[in-house]
C-alpha cells in the first residue's frame, strides 16, 4: 500500500489497541506513535526531516523530555513519510533516531533541542546505506571443540559503533564477521592452557571487498600441576602467587586463594614465582624463587608467621575541619609488593586514625565526606623501623545556603511536602534528591551551589491557586528568594 505524502487540511486520530495513528494536515506527515505523554498548555511542532531512505520505508524518532516537571513529552513516533512532526510544550528534549536495517545515521542520530515559545528549526536526518563484507578468522593449534574469542573494534561512532565493535566466540576453527568499510583493530583473547605462537592482535581494513582471512596460531602443550601450599595464615585470609615464564612459554599469571593451596598448570619450561605479601604476616624464606617444569608435577611449601607487635608501627592520620563526631576513612595499599592482602582501610569518628603496619612503602587515599572537600586526598609514606611522622588531613566545608518554601491557605497542622533534586544535566557540589514534609507554613533545605528542580505534592482536598507545582531554582553563593505557594480548598 502506498501512502500519499500530501494529506491536505486533514487532522484525524484513531486509537486502536494502545496505538495512535495520526495524520497531520498541512505538514505532510503520517505517524504511528506509542508511549505518548499527555500535555497541557501550548504546544509547538518539533519537526524531523529525513533523506536517504527509499520511499515508503519506516523510520522512527524517540523524544524524551528532560526538564524539571512532568509536563513534557516521552514518545516514539514511526513514519514512512519524509517528515515526522511531534507537538511538544516548552522545555528541553533529548531525541534519538532509531536504526533502520541496512542504513545508518551517524553523528546526528542523537541530540538535544529546546522548545521555547515557538517551533524549533527542523532537524535534518541523513540516512546512508550500509554494505557489509565478510572478514574471516581461522585458528590452528587448539584442541577440537575449544572455544576461542575475537573482539573487533572499528573507528565508527554513533550508530556505526554497534556495527564496527563486535565480539564473537566460536568452538570451531573459523569465525566470520560482517563489517562495513573501515579500519579495524582485532584482539584474540587468551585461552587457558594454550599459548599464541604468533600475533594475538593487529589491524586490517575493509574497503569494498572481503579481506584476506586472518590466521591465529595457538600451541597447546602438555601441562603439569605446580602446587603451592601455605601454613600459618588464619582461615579465610587471602594470599597470592605470581608466576612468570620465559624461554618460549609466555606465562604471566597471578592466582589468589583463601584456602591453603594454589595450583598452576604449566607446560615444560623455566619459571619464577613470587609470593605476595600478606599484611600482618612475614614469609619464612625468600618470597621469590626460580623453578623448572620438566614432565612432572611440582610442589612448594610456604610458611607464614604472624608479625609480632614489636615489628608493627603506628601510622597516625589526624584530621581537621570536620564537625565533631563525623566519621572519616583512609584506605592504605602497600606499593612494595602485590596481592589482595596488601590493602587495608581504617575509619574513625575522632580526629585521629591509627593503623598498625609493618615495614614497607605505602600509598594512602583519604575517602571523601559529603559536604566537604579535601586539601589533599592522596599521598605516599614509608615505614622503616619506626613510626613515620603524623600525616595531616584537612577537610574544608563546602558552603551551603538555605532554600525556603512557604505556603499559605492550609489549615494549621496540615502536612504538605516538597521534593528537591539536582536538575538533569546540571551541576551540584553533590547529588541531591531530598523530600521534606512539614505541618508548619515553611519547609527549608540546606543546599550547596547548583541548579535544582522542585515539586510540591498535592494535598488531599486542596489545590494550588498561586505558585507552580514544579519548577527550578539556582543556588549561587547566596540563598535564593523564597518560593511561595497558595492553597485553596476544593469546592
Amino acid at each position: 500500500m502506498t501512502h500519499s505524502r500530501a494529506w491536505m487540511g486533514l487532522a484525524v486520530a484513531v486509537v486502536l489497541f494502545g496505538l495512535v495513528l495520526t495524520a497531520v494536515g498541512g505538514v505532510n506527515a503520517l505517524t504511528l506513535s506509542r508511549a505518548s505523554t499527555s500535555t497541557s498548555g501550548p504546544t509547538y511542532n518539533v519537526t524531523f526531516t529525513e533523506t536517504g531512505l527509499p520511499t515508503g520505508t519506516n523510520w522512527s524518532v524517540h523524544l524524551v523530555y528532560v526538564g524539571c516537571s512532568c509536563k513534557g513529552v516521552r514518545t516514539t513516533v514511526v513514519s514512512d513519510l519524509s517528515s515526522i512532526v511531534i507537538p511538544a510544550p516548552n522545555g528541553t528534549y533529548r531525541y534519538s533516531i532509531l536504526r533502520v536495517p541496512g542504513f545508518v545515521v551517524n553523528g546526528s542520530a542523537n541530540g538535544f533541542l529546546n522548545v521555547s515559545g515557538a517551533a524549533p528549526s527542523p532537524t535534518a536526518v541523513v540516512f546512508s546505506p550500509v554494505t557489509d563484507y565478510m572478514v574471516e578468522f581461522t585458528e590452528t593449534g587448539l584442541p577440537s571443540g575449544t572455544a576461542w574469542t575475537v573482539h573487533v573494534a572499528g573507528n565508527g561512532r554513533g550508530q556505526l559503533y554497534s556495527l564496527e565493535h563486535v565480539t564473537q566466540t566460536a568452538s570451531g576453527p573459523a569465525m566470520n564477521f560482517s563489517l562495513p568499510n573501515g579500519s579495524y583493530h582485532y584482539q584474540v583473547l587468551a585461552v587457558n592452557g594454550s599459548f599464541f605462537q604468533g600475533p594475538s592482535h593487529g589491524f586490517f581494513v575493509v574497503d569494498g571487498a572481503a579481506s584476506v582471512p586472518i590466521t591465529v596460531l595457538f600451541t597447546t602443550p602438555a601441562a603439569y600441576a605446580v602446587t603451592f601450599t601455605e601454613t600459618g595464615l588464619l582461615s579465610g585470609i587471602s594470599w597470592s602467587v605470581y608466576v612468570h615464564g620465559w624461554g618460549g612459554v609466555p606465562v604471566r599469571n597471578t592466582l589468589s586463594s583463601n584456602t591453603t593451596t594454589i595450583t598452576f598448570y604449566l607446560p615444560n619450561g623455566s619459571y619464577r614465582y613470587r609470593v605476595a605479601e600478606v599484611l600482618g604476616y612475614t614469609l619464612t624464606g625468600s618470597p621469590i624463587a626460580l623453578f623448572n617444569v620438566a614432565g612432572a608435577p611440582l610442589g612448594f611449601d610456604l610458611t607464614f608467621q604472624p608479625v609480632g607487635s614489636s615489628a608493627l608501627y603506628l601510622v597516625n592520620f589526624t584530621e581537621s575541619g570536620l564537625a565533631s563526631g563525623t566519621s572519616w576513612s583512609v584506605r592504605v595499599a602497600a606499593t612494595h609488593d602485590f596481592g589482595p592482602g596488601s590493602r587495608g582501610i581504617g575509619s574513625a569518628n575522632s580526629t585521629t586514625l591509627s593503623l598498625a603496619l609493618q615495614n614497607g612503602t605505602y600509598r594512602y587515599h583519604v575517602l571523601p565526606v559529603p559536604g566537604y572537600t579535601l586539601s589533599s586526598a592522596w599521598g605516599n609514606f614509608t615505614v622503616a623501623g619506626a613510626s613515620p611522622a603524623t600525616i595531616a588531613v584537612t577537610y574544608v566545608p563546602i558552603p551551603t545556603y538555605t532554600v525556603t518554601f512557604n505556603e499559605t491557605g492550609l489549615p494549621a497542622g496540615t502536612n504538605w511536602s516538597v521534593l528537591v533534586r539536582t536538575q538533569p544535566f546540571a551541576w551540584s557540589a553533590w547529588p541531591v534528591r531530598s523530600l521534606s514534609t512539614s505541618n508548619s507554613t515553611t519547609i527549608t533545605f540546606t543546599l550547596p551551589n547548583g541548579t535544582y528542580c522542585y515539586r510540591v505534592f498535592a494535598v488531599h482536598g486542596w489545590h494550588l491557586t498561586s505558585g507552580n507545582a514544579t519548577g527550578s531554582f539556582v543556588v549561587a553563593g547566596a540563598s535564593p528568594a523564597a518560593i511561595s505557594f497558595g492553597f485553596s480548598q476544593n469546592s
